[in-house]
């Protein structure tokens, strides 16, 4: 076969890949999007993520003094398998290290609610009564595992930012925090729109802690695009 004509095979083929790839949702206006196209936005695209929590370091016996919570992170005891009187045994050091050991804390999905693809989706779904966040970039972390504590949305906001390359951090002008009647809670972390996201940005990481666990999630402008818009 002709090198040019072999070439130009494999570059049809290649875009008959990519095309078999692309989701349904993409080539569709909004108005034809089906609740197939509407979960798949939801879960994986470039508006909403899976991402993996990670649990911090134990505190300290000092650091645990200064926050004022005797029992964050203290560990579910030795027994008497650590008691050593005569030295730290090999024996002992397994049952402290047994203590200190915390199950996985799984995955959340991390969502930018305010972009137009997201809240279409959401309602075609259903879901009713979604704030209008006009004037913020809303992102909603899910699944998280549940909290009891005092004044927690504002110990959230202390430690939440978006950041981007060579300019300031974006700090959150407030939280708000969902309850479920089962199980885990929904932070929905609120940005002024005043500091504006573009395209040019390479990449937007989203950082938060939660309690004693840490999220991290990048997401790219370039790719938040719908029917010629950038959705943020």
């Amino acid at each position: 076969m002709h090198p040019i004509r072999s070439s130009c095979l494999l570059a049809f083929v290649t875009v008959l890949s990519l095309a078999a790839d692309e989701p349904a949702w993409k080539s569709k206006p909004l108005a034809q999007w089906d609740a197939e196209d509407a979960k798949q936005v939801l879960a994986d695209s470039p508006w909403s993520k899976t991402a993996h929590l990670e649990r911090l370091r134990d505190l300290s016996v000092s650091e645990r003094e200064q926050s004022g919570n005797w029992e964050a992170d203290t560990g579910h005891g030795v027994g008497l398998a650590g008691i050593d009187l005569f030295g730290i045994s090999e024996r002992s050091r397994e049952a402290v290290a047994r203590a200190h050991q915390h199950p996985d804390p799984g995955y959340v999905v991390v969502r930018w609610e305010s972009a137009q693809p997201v809240r279409a989706a959401e309602m075609k779904l259903g879901e009713s009564g979604i704030p209008n966040w006009r004037d913020y970039y809303a992102i909603a972390v899910h699944e998280v595992p549940y909290l009891s504590r005092w004044n927690l949305a504002a110990e959230l906001k202390g430690v939440a930012f978006l950041q981007r390359d060579k300019k300031k951090d974006l700090r959150p002008k407030r939280v708000e925090i969902v309850h479920h009647e089962k199980g885990p809670m929904t932070v929905v972390y609120l940005f002024s729109r005043a500091n504006e996201i573009a395209r040019k940005d390479a990449n937007v990481r989203f950082v938060a802690q939660i309690g004693r666990l840490y999220v991290s999630q990048f997401f790219f402008p370039s790719e938040m695009e719908f029917e010629g818009n950038q959705e943020f």
